[in-house]
């Protein structure tokens, strides 16, 4: 059993709320480890950004000289650490050289690019170095490796989470206050050697910094297309470089989406960006994390008695939604937020009793809310879904089936509710999904899955496509999942996410 409620221990009024006197926000943090060569390399980064000047009556930078520094001071740990990073931030410097990038871009990708590697540094610090050390029982080296990502965070990454809550104060956000309670509860975490803790902890931490990652992303898709073309195009830099760092997690959640958002900005053309379809794009990968991880706990984890994995990705998730802060209070307003982070707590302490049927409830509970932003929810026995916040509606109802307790819907639910083209050839009697690269096939009667033109044997349906009223109806879950979204069903009603 463990020493303390992970729900109480995080509860609404710490994790998603104003933070406690106890864990305010601070600007330094006490270490017990030699930190001086973390000192040096925030050192040298805030150099090379000082080869920049701050006013235009200043000589221009000599960009070469910004090459060499980042060439002797960061190059081969840059490549060590991600060598996309390297390669991106070479690229745009070498372009901004030849005079067809401009300084202002090339100072964005040093700067940008190396809060990239920084976040890359720390996550390896606290992930891969001070955690398994904890696990082994070794308090001093997991406090070594904290203590060197405490430091780089603090230097480095924590004035760009107060730019974004000066820029979105009237929204309450407080990613520094945020990641303050994370740190201190990492620390405490380390002394007491609880791993759970610790876990929980990292969870916020990281989360939060993809958060302010996304702030400074969904600004820029807002400002960029509007400003001045040199001023443009130095924010399409920004963007782009924001982006980077928490494309490979987001992609988790909807990968043509986080695909899509990257292209945007990389193209250097302003009129790509679309600042409500950007938005709708990060609403997607979210819930499409939150989603995964609530099957994760639902249907794996808790069945299966990963009771500690269980709580870890349900706050996991949790954080999703708390990233997802800005975008939800935009859209559907403060109490909707509220009520989602209440129905977030509560799934949190059923996942830590071990209660499933309230977790379940729980959770579809805030999908629900976050669907009006990217979803679908529907109640069975109904012909009206709705999808992103819209009401559709279709020539035939969902029903289940009493005998095999699965839901079935007409084709025209498939195609609203994940995206996918249907097509009946009533010859074969074979009904074809197809959605981006993948199409599937299912024959009537059949429980067979034919993938790209290749029967997967590795894939059975429970329930097969069946006729009523002369229609040809669909399992919904098993199709919904061959596509990859998750689904979820609560109280009579139905919740798809990406």
């Amino acid at each position: 059993m463990m020493k303390k409620s992970i729900a109480l221990l995080l509860s609404a009024s710490l994790v998603f709320g104003s933070v406690p006197a106890a864990f305010a926000a601070q600007t330094s943090f006490e270490v017990t480890t030699d930190v001086k060569a973390q000192v040096a390399l925030s050192d040298a980064y805030k150099s090379i950004l000082a080869l920049f000047p701050a006013d235009a009556t200043a000589p221009p930078v000599d960009l070469a000289k910004v090459k060499a520094e980042y060439e002797a001071k960061f190059q081969a740990d840059v490549k060590v650490v991600n060598a996309e990073i390297d390669t991106l931030v070479t690229q745009t410097l070498d372009l901004a050289i030849k005079g067809d990038l401009s300084a202002g871009q090339a100072k964005q990708a040093i700067d940008k690019g190396l809060q990239w590697y920084f976040y890359g540094v720390i996550t390896n610090l606290t992930r891969y170095e001070a955690l398994p050390a904890l696990e082994k029982g070794d308090k001093a080296a997991a406090t070594a490796a904290l203590d060197k990502a405490i430091e780089l965070y603090a230097s480095v990454l924590e004035p760009t989470a107060q730019k974004r809550d000066n820029y979105y104060k009237d929204y309450g956000v407080m990613t520094v206050d945020t990641l303050a309670t994370a740190v201190e509860g990492l620390q405490q975490a380390v002394d007491e050697g609880d791993v759970l803790t610790y876990k929980i902890y990292r969870q916020m931490f990281d989360k939060t910094l993809i958060k302010v990652f996304h702030l400074a992303a969904i600004k820029y898709a807002k400002t960029a297309p509007t400003a001045a073309e040199a001023t443009a195009a130095i924010e399409m830099t920004e963007g782009f470089f924001f982006f980077a760092p928490i494309y490979n997690s987001l992609s988790g959640g909807s990968k043509a989406d986080a695909d899509a958002v990257r292209a945007a900005f990389g193209s250097g053309d302003p009129a790509q960006l679309n600042e409500a379809e950007v938005k709708h794009r990060f609403a997607a990968m979210f819930n499409g994390k939150i989603g995964g991880y609530a099957t994760r706990v639902l249907t794996d984890e808790l069945p299966n008695g990963k009771h500690e994995a269980a709580i870890e990705h349900a706050m996991e998730g949790n954080m999703f939604l708390v990233a997802e802060e800005v975008l939800i209070k935009e859209q559907l307003g403060e109490e909707a937020y509220a009520e989602a982070l209440d129905h977030a707590e509560l799934y949190l302490a059923a996942v830590e009793a071990n209660d499933r049927a309230a977790a379940n409830e729980h959770v579809v509970a805030y999908l629900k809310i976050i669907a009006q932003l990217d979803g679908v929810v529907f109640a069975i026995g109904s012909n009206e879904l709705t999808v992103d916040g819209e009401a559709v509606t279709v020539d035939a109802a969902s029903y289940v089936n009493a005998e095999t307790n699965r839901t079935l819907v007409p084709t025209r639910f498939i195609s609203d509710a994940i995206g996918a083209t249907v097509a009946f050839d009533e010859a074969t009697q074979v009904v074809t999904l197809t959605k981006g690269e993948q199409t599937i096939e299912l024959k009537l009667g059949s429980d067979e899955v034919v993938v790209n033109g290749t029967v997967d044997p590795a894939k059975k349906l429970d329930q097969t496509v069946a006729t009523k009223d002369g229609r040809s109806f669909i399992p919904l879950r098993a199709v919904a999942e061959l596509f990859g979204n998750n689904v979820f069903y609560a109280n009579g009603e139905v919740v798809i996410t990406e």
